[in-house]
C-alpha cells in the first residue's frame, strides 16, 4: 500500500504539515475550561464597569 492510498496518511494532520482546525480544541483543557469558567463573571463586570462609566459621563456634562 502506498503512501497516497494510506488512510492514516491522509486524516493525520502531522503527516500532512497542516495545523489543526480550531473547532478541533479539546473541551476538557483546562485553560479552556478556566476561561468558560470566568467568562460570565468577566462579562458581568465589564457591563456594570460600562454602567458606571456611563452614569459618569452623564453627571460631568
Amino acid at each position: 500500500m502506498s503512501r497516497l492510498t494510506d488512510t492514516h496518511a491522509k486524516t493525520d494532520p502531522l503527516q500532512r504539515g497542516e495545523r489543526a482546525p480550531a473547532a478541533a480544541v479539546d473541551p476538557s483543557h483546562p485553560l479552556f475550561a478556566g476561561l468558560v469558567a470566568v467568562a460570565p463573571r468577566l462579562g458581568a463586570v465589564m457591563a456594570f464597569a460600562g454602567l458606571v462609566q456611563m452614569s459618569f459621563h452623564l453627571i460631568s456634562q
